[in-house]
């Protein structure tokens, strides 16, 4: 009985370790997107710059989750329910990581139309569309950090918002370039922001489907 008490402990005390680690790494994934966000709306090149020198970090804390998850598995041997809870932690943090890559992303193009000269077009689109996703990532990771299935449902009528603005933003964007040639460096910032934006929701919709799973042990499709 004793041995099983201490069993059970040890594995809590890894798995709140490990779920700490989590945690830790998607605040610090949703601190470098609002940077990037930040750093679009300044037109900042020192602080893009400073997202792109810190993406590895991001990176690390992934590596680290990696570590703990196996050092988990291999000491635990944790049955169906705890297996399912902890890989579900580790996908989450492949999720995130991808997320820190695309607030990279942003941070490029703004750092290089800073230094080359141009502005990307439909600035005030990109910002509000900038503003939803942070909204859709904010919300899919306190859903997926309180397991709450319903929030976490709610994040894919969200996503469709997010796709209809990008599609909007694309066909504008579209439109200029083909009217001014000159405008080609600038519509291409756009468009890869855009398509990094949307990326960002499109994962953040994939931890909302993790929740889902972790809660109730189902697949649901969310990013139909």
């Amino acid at each position: 009985m004793e041995g099983s008490r201490r069993v059970l402990h040890g594995m809590k005390h890894d798995y709140d370790r490990l779920r700490h680690a989590l945690d830790g790494m998607a605040q610090r994934v949703k601190e470098a997107m609002h940077e990037a966000l930040q750093a679009l709306r300044r037109f900042d090149a020192i602080g893009a710059s400073q997202i792109i020198h810190d993406d590895p970090d991001i990176n690390a804390l992934q590596q680290d989750i990696e570590d703990l998850t196996a050092r988990f598995i291999s000491r635990w041997q944790p049955l169906l329910r705890d297996l399912r809870r902890v890989l579900t932690l580790l996908m989450v943090a492949g999720e995130l990581e991808r997320i820190g890559d695309y607030a990279k992303q942003i941070a490029l193009q703004v750092r290089r139309a800073r230094e080359a000269g141009y502005t990307p077009l439909l600035t005030t689109d990109l910002q509000e569309l900038g503003a939803l996703t942070e909204h859709i990532l904010t919300a899919s990771i306190a859903a997926f950090l309180s397991e709450d299935a319903t929030t976490a449902r709610a994040i894919a009528t969200l996503d469709d918002q997010v796709d209809a603005r990008r599609r909007a933003i694309l066909e504008a964007v579209r439109q200029m370039a083909l009217n001014d040639a000159a405008l080609f460096d600038a519509a291409l910032a756009s468009l890869e922001i855009t398509r990094a934006l949307e990326r960002v929701a499109d994962r953040a919709t994939n931890i909302a489907e993790r929740t889902v799973y972790l809660a109730t042990a189902a697949h649901e499709s969310l990013n139909a």
